[in-house]
């Protein structure tokens, strides 16, 4: 390959043409990356395919200056699929190809980030007398002994740590022939690995099998098709899971696994290692780079034949997956918003899927909307689990739910208890037995509203039109969007007044209440606050599982995927909370989140129950979520869908303005807008309107919605939308267009 077309991590949708200098020529192929100049810049990149020489014509073209050997190329599948990804979600293929690589491989500073470690091993024919030195005697001494007990070679800094002394030390020894050093590579991903536990292969119910059998039969004929497991909380949808990649090894093959949090990902990988052993790599964001780095590599060198991860893990690169799994497919968290490329992990998990002829299982117990309609459709395969696992011989009962109405509770008048005597005295009654209780406040923080009583003023980030929270531990308010912190004020700066209170309850605030409460109830916390350190959610939840806290409190993190045979109990604070957004899908996603969290208790053989706390029991969210009632729930929101045109009815398109001068954004989505008339007259628009935080980090935001019904054509869409852009112009440096195909939410 003397010339290399090169897609590189900026907006601009088109490949780089860079000559390859005879050295490196040997290396260059399809999905290499590769250090380029670009302007005065240097940019990490990564090789598409073969140039010519018409590619250069008219200009003087430049070299590529490194190419980078430690990685695998990115596999020919992988590059097409990000080019699909890119073409569907509208952004560059080096963008997309970005979030494809190894964390900080996408920077042209970290050329390599292999770790190298030097290795000592004893030298039996070195010379027999022994140095004079102390400290050079204790290190051939103790080398002697490990060599004996054939525990050598020895990384050089545990000889070091065992007998003192320096590098120099050891260089010395080698020099005289005492001793052998060799740098080896070091794998950080093996190195964080915990001992895997064995796990016993449970007897499947008769749905169970079901489930299982329909997968391999597409398995075992190399067929594409999209399952969709529809099973209620605790019916064993991981026990499928785990038959089908038993089928997927024994032939040989690879598979991922997308889990919808970080939380969950601990757990997952312990069920799925004890079956799997060393076949299974990680893939998240808390690990750290280097240990990330090197779980990259080994999946692409074939190491690893199992994925596990959040949404990122779907762009593996993992040659010709087999099987692709997707946990709590509904879940609004596989979606990417910022930055590009913004795409959906279960959507494209079923494009992979489909173009490598492999099986792609979404799993939920509240399936989205919009995949229910495309297994009503056809186009998934339906798979329902409609009871629990059997515990002893008996069909295991779905939790009792218990409505407490916030209004008949006259002690919490007033108060800033927010916690009614039902709840405490379950929570109570649990931990004297020994059993376990999980409350969901899905609101962090001490209080969410600071606010004067004279004059009703209350703090606003300075930078995002919405409220600061209070939290209490570093006695601060803090703006949870863009995460400026600020001493709260000791009197109004409105009004001077000095009767500042404390509005509203989080998460912070709930575990103060147990403790004064219930002070003999141990609980444990668990909110981005409580989990932003590596290994923190697994060691919460290691906690909480060997019983060394009767509560786990915390926001929907703990709502999710969470299996705990001593929790007997749930308790959602505000069941109503997310009810009121401005948004098609708040509705759903309540839903799904009540049913979830309620699906955490009674997973064993006690049985299980949820106290649902709400000022407005009459909804219809929770009725049908009281009645655990998904068909219900469905039949009522797609009937609100299908008046209003809203996914799964049509698809969605949000166009996002943002910039530091309200008037100017405003002005340069109007103008949008009247282009869009031109480009797409037969595609329903709403606004330009101010987004739901107009003002969020400095920037003013105004939304534009394009509703498009399904006979308009995908491509449609995006050339009229690219032919309204550049029909726009260039737009002022500080304001920023942004498209969102497909997205979860408006905000």
């Amino acid at each position: 390959m003397q010339i290399a077309r090169v897609a590189l991590p900026v907006p601009i949708d088109r490949l780089y043409s860079y000559t390859v200098p005879e050295a490196m020529r040997t290396w260059m192929r399809p999905g290499r990356r590769v250090i380029v100049p670009f302007g005065k810049r240097k940019l990490a990149g990564v090789v598409m395919e073969e140039g010519a020489e018409s590619d250069i014509k008219g200009f003087q073209a430049r070299d590529i200056l490194d190419v980078d050997v430690t990685l695998p190329p990115l596999p020919e599948e992988l590059l097409a699929l990000t080019r699909w990804v890119a073409t569907y979600y509208m952004c560059a293929w080096g963008e997309a190809l970005r979030a494809a690589l190894p964390p900080g491989s996408a920077s042209a500073k970290a050329r390599t980030r292999v770790q190298m470690v030097a290795m000592v091993d004893y030298n039996e024919e070195g010379p027999e007398a022994l140095p004079r030195g102390d400290r050079q005697r204790a290190i051939i001494e103790q080398m002697r002994i490990w060599h004996t007990s054939e525990r050598t070679p020895v990384p050089q800094q545990e000889v070091l740590a065992e007998c003192g002394g320096t590098a120099a030390t050891i260089r010395r020894l080698a020099d005289l022939g005492y001793l052998f050093v060799e740098q080896e590579e070091r794998d950080r991903f093996l190195e964080e690995r915990s001992d895997i536990e064995t796990s016993s292969r449970p007897t499947l119910h008769p749905a169970q099998k079901k489930a299982v059998d329909a997968a391999c039969v597409a398995l075992r004929a190399g067929r594409f098709e999209t399952f969709l497991l529809h099973g209620v909380t605790g019916s064993g949808k991981t026990e499928v899971y785990l038959r089908v990649l038993e089928e997927v090894r024994v032939q040989g093959q690879t598979a991922i696994v997308l889990v919808p949090e970080i939380a969950l990902t601990p757990q997952t990988v312990r069920r799925f290692r004890a079956r799997f052993g060393d076949d299974v790599a990680v893939l998240h964001s808390r690990m750290g780079d280097g240990e990330r780095y090197d779980a990259w590599r080994g999946i692409g060198e074939g190491r690893y034949p199992i994925v596990i991860g959040p949404r990122s893990a779907i762009l593996a690169p993992l040659k010709n997956p087999a099987l692709i799994i997707v946990d709590e497919e509904h879940e609004t968290s596989y979606k990417q918003f910022d930055p590009a490329p913004r795409y959906h992990a279960r959507d494209v998990a079923v494009v992979r899927a489909s173009r490598n002829n492999a099986v792609c299982m979404l799993g939920s117990a509240t399936p989205s909307l919009e995949s229910l309609a495309n297994a009503r459709e056809g186009k998934y395969t339906l798979l329902e689990m409609p009871e629990r696992v059997p515990v002893a011989g008996r069909p295991a009962r779905l939790p009792r739910i218990r409505i407490v109405d916030l209004r008949n509770e006259p002690e919490l008048r007033g108060s800033s208890d927010v916690l009614s005597r039902p709840l405490l005295e379950g929570i109570d009654a649990r931990a004297q037995r020994g059993e376990q209780t999980i409350l969901l406040l899905n609101r962090r923080g001490f209080a969410p509203v600071m606010e004067c009583v004279d004059c009703g003023w209350s703090p606003e980030c300075p930078d995002c039109s919405v409220s600061m929270v209070y939290h209490r531990p570093l006695n601060h308010l803090r703006c949870h969007y863009c995460g400026i912190t600020q001493p709260p004020p000791r009197a109004c700066p409105s009004c001077s007044g000095r009767d500042l209170a404390f509005q509203g309850t989080g998460t912070q605030r709930l575990e103060a209440e147990l403790a004064s409460r219930l002070p003999e109830v141990r609980v444990l916390r668990m909110d981005m606050d409580t989990t932003s350190g590596k290994g923190s959610h697994d060691d919460i939840l290691d906690q909480f599982g060997k019983g060394k806290a009767d509560v786990l409190l915390g926001t929907q993190m703990v709502a999710k995927g969470l299996d705990f045979e001593k929790v007997t109990l749930v308790g959602i604070i505000r069941a109503e909370a997310g009810l009121q957004l401005p948004d098609i899908r708040a509705e759903e996603r309540a839903f799904q989140l009540l049913v979830q969290v309620a699906g955490r208790a009674g997973r064993a053989d006690l049985e299980g129950e949820v106290i649902l706390q709400c000022l407005d029991p009459g909804h219809p969210v929770i009725q049908f979520a009281l009645k655990h009632d998904y068909e219900g729930f469905a039949q009522y929101a797609l009937s609100t869908r299908s008046m209003l045109t809203y996914p799964p009815i049509g698809r969605m398109v949000s166009i996002l303005f943002s910039g530091p001068d309200d008037a100017a954004t405003a002005e340069a989505a109007e103008r949008y807008r009247r282009l869009l008339d031109n480009h797409l007259p037969d595609v329903d628009r709403l606004g330009p309107s101010p987004a739901f935080i107009h003002r969020l980090k400095n920037r003013y935001r105004y939304n534009i919605v394009l509703k498009v019904s399904d006979g308009v054509p995908a491509s449609r869409v995006r050339e009229g939308l690219r032919s309204a852009e550049k029909a726009l112009g260039s737009l002022p440096h500080s304001i920023r267009l942004t498209i969102d195909v497909d997205p979860a939410g408006l905000s």
